[in-house]
């Protein structure tokens, strides 16, 4: 009895913290300011999915709370967006002897979606950083699909449609990551 005791002790200590009570900020900061990311790529509008993913988070946290104006705020989390590049994986169709396509035809089935993070908090009306960190994260998504033999092209709508959904889905596993990657100050 006495061992499974001492066992009952010793993982009890170990054990994961999963209330966010005694949680904070680096250099204990209360409240925060989250401007709109600045965007380095060529992605227009990536910015808003990825400020408004932090947000979520901050607002998640019940122990943190976020001003609107940098002047009510202990500090100032700043992101910014470093890359965002979709490329075309290798698995390809190629068309050959059809006469639905044009010969020699190549169609991407699949992009790849990279996208590049920085995020810095530094305390309001200095320049002291007190926590910075930077975030690459990839993923794929299904290009539009040519399926009936009548139709030679593919929607680019659908294309760009689904490279949204697909950055704003990033956005929010990025941000849920730095947001606690940034809370255990790591």
């Amino acid at each position: 009895m006495l061992t499974i005791s001492v066992i009952h002790f010793s993982l009890m200590g170990c054990a994961y913290k999963l209330s966010s009570e005694s949680d904070s900020l680096p250099g204990n900061v209360k409240s925060i300011q989250i401007p709109l990311f600045k965007n380095d790529s060529a992605e227009v509008g990536a910015e808003t999915f990825f400020t408004n993913a932090l947000k979520t988070e901050a607002l998640r946290a019940k122990f943190i709370q976020i001003k609107n104006d940098e002047k009510d705020a202990d500090a100032i989390l700043q992101g910014t967006i470093t890359g965002v590049d979709v490329i075309a994986n290798e698995s390809v169709i190629e068309a050959k002897n059809t006469k639905y396509l044009p010969t020699e035809t190549v169609i991407a089935t699949q992009y790849k979606v990279s996208v590049g993070v920085e995020l810095i908090l530094k305390r309001k009306g200095s320049s002291e950083i007190l926590w910075s960190g930077g975030f690459r994260r990839a993923t794929n998504y299904s290009a539009p699909q040519i399926t009936l033999p009548v139709i030679n092209t593919a929607n680019a709508l659908y294309n760009q449609s689904a490279k949204r959904q697909t950055l704003d889905a990033l956005s929010k596993e990025m941000m849920q990551a730095a947001f606690d990657r940034m809370v255990e100050n790591f």
